[in-house]
């Protein structure tokens, strides 16, 4: 496990300017979106948009990027706790600029929880009821405070997460948001979990001990930019 504080100012601002790019594609392309590297880095770096691609694709992926920003941010300050209006706030930020030019292709609602019944597709976990995501959140948010966790708490936290499932899309990237967050609070480089590992981050996250190694090897692929 990498430490924040072992590397320099410049490296660290190196690293979150190099995250940016890497976990903005990486994060998206993972859940279907179809912007290359390059395009989102073209995108991301001077506006210029891949005149192919949906555009309501690459408005989620600025506003993924806004996110990510807002989580830069948020978390140099250690007296910061992650709280549910946070967490409904980053996907608010998300898909709020999509929502306005594509509403047809977002989900919703976006900023809250989800209002109906969800199931992920060949994994028998059951998800929250819409009734209880709240109560659920609330309940994993008192477990763990975001500023006092181990590498272990991180992978614990995120499978308990991505299981309440909270909203109708997006769960996925506000859970690794969340985990790059809860990194950078507890002196741990964030992890860039790579979409040619989707795979196994999806196996993974059924066991915390093996999320745990597997985080521990992405943190591995985000100083591997500092090279």
């Amino acid at each position: 496990m990498q430490k924040l504080s072992n590397l320099s100012l410049k490296q660290r601002e190196e690293l979150f300017r190099q995250l940016r790019i890497s976990i903005t594609h990486h994060s998206n392309a993972m859940e279907g979106t179809t912007l290359s590297f390059g395009e989102t880095k073209e995108l991301l770096e001077h506006g210029n948009t891949a005149g192919d691609k949906p555009l309501a694709e690459q408005l989620i992926i600025l506003g993924f990027a806004k996110a990510y920003d807002v989580v830069i941010r948020e978390a140099a300050n250690k007296d910061n706790i992650i709280d549910g209006s946070f967490i409904k706030d980053l996907h608010a930020i998300m898909f709020e600029d999509a929502l306005k030019v594509s509403p047809e292709y977002i989900s919703k609602p976006i900023g809250a929880y989800r209002l109906d019944e969800r199931y992920i597709k060949g994994v028998d976990i059951k998800l929250s009821s819409p009734n209880k995501i709240s109560n659920d959140i609330e309940n994993l948010l008192y477990k763990f405070n975001s500023n006092n966790m181990s590498l272990l708490d991180i992978a614990e936290f995120h499978i308990l997460f991505e299981r309440i499932h909270p909203f109708a899309d997006g769960n996925g990237r506000v859970g690794r948001l969340i985990m790059a967050y809860q990194a950078i609070q507890n002196n741990i480089v964030p992890p860039l979990i790579e979409n040619e590992h989707r795979n196994e981050y999806l196996k993974a996250i059924n066991d915390k001990n093996e999320l745990f190694k597997f985080i521990d090897e992405s943190i591995q692929n985000s100083m591997a930019l500092l090279d």
